[in-house]
């Protein structure tokens, strides 16, 4: 079967499990030299390909692309037919079978290398998001926490608890796994330290300041400030215009309409009328 559609930039969940192939290839060294040659040779093509796309997104036709790619999934299955239990070679397998949107053998990939060392961050990671996928928000919290605990330090694990936490609120409220007011705390620690440990990341800080509104009381003062200390920090015309428009809308919630609708006077981008123009009419009914 010919593999389509390489990249998929529509979902949230796939965007989440994206990881550098470099940082899987860490693993390889624990190989033998001969495998660690093969699987590093795989790798290397692999990601020379995703380079060449970088560089070039009309570099490969979509009939040579998918020679490619469907060469490099044949690659990894004869590698890991020799080495059963190569565990970066799972996880460098199922990150290619996630990005040709081969989630269900990907998940597989990811089970195995979860088999043979339990103790990897990203493979935790990626079983999580296949579950989420799938509608399963216990059992992926409990995956997205171990990936958490493991690596503290990476900001993506965070974030991804804290969009698990809030795509699934109703579930597990419902289910008395959390109180209103745990996982309104919970969706809000997750995304600071998501932000914190990643200031320059532009989506983590505008999903933080999007934290404040769905909060079961939303706390729009506290939704200024961060507003007001990311309009400080961003240099960017069409970040200050998005900031701006959402200062806009927080003012407006404050009772403070005539700032806000100078404000919104202010961001002319054509992208972001109708956005505006939403706000606008917000403040209106109240």
């Amino acid at each position: 079967m010919m593999t389509k559609c390489f990249f998929n930039h529509s979902k949230v969940w796939s965007l989440l499990a994206a990881s550098t192939i470099v940082a899987s290839c860490a693993f390889a060294q624990d190989t033998s030299d001969f495998a660690s040659k093969r699987l590093l040779d795989i790798a290397s093509r692999e990601e020379q390909i995703y380079k060449k796309i970088a560089d070039d997104p009309e570099f490969y036709s979509a009939e040579d692309l998918d020679r490619r790619i469907n060469e490099l999934i044949t690659s990894y299955r004869t590698y890991l037919t020799d080495n059963t239990e190569d565990v970066s070679a799972f996880v460098l397998y199922g990150k290619l079978l996630r990005r040709v949107d081969q989630h269900e053998q990907a998940f597989t990939a990811f089970l195995k290398a979860d088999e043979i060392d339990p103790n990897i961050a990203v493979v935790k990671q990626q079983i999580g998001t296949y579950l989420a996928e799938t509608g399963k928000g216990k059992a992926a919290l409990t995956f997205y926490l171990r990936a958490a605990d493991l690596e503290p330090e990476v900001a993506l694990y965070h974030f991804s608890i804290g969009q698990l936490l809030f795509q699934f609120r109703a579930e597990f409220i419902e289910d008395n796994i959390f109180t209103v007011d745990a996982i309104d705390r919970e969706i809000s620690k997750a995304f600071r330290t998501a932000a914190a440990l990643e200031p320059d990341n532009f989506n983590f800080q505008m999903r933080l300041g999007e934290a404040y509104y769905d909060l079961q009381s939303p706390d729009w003062k506290s939704a200024l400030l961060h507003w007001d200390k990311l309009r400080k920090t961003s240099d960017e015309t069409l970040q200050r215009e998005i900031i701006d428009l959402h200062k806009a809308r927080v003012l407006g919630k404050l009772g403070r309409s005539t700032e806000a609708k100078v404000l919104a006077a202010t961001i002319v981008r054509p992208s972001l009328q109708q956005s505006k123009q939403q706000v606008l009419d917000e403040m209106s009914v109240y």
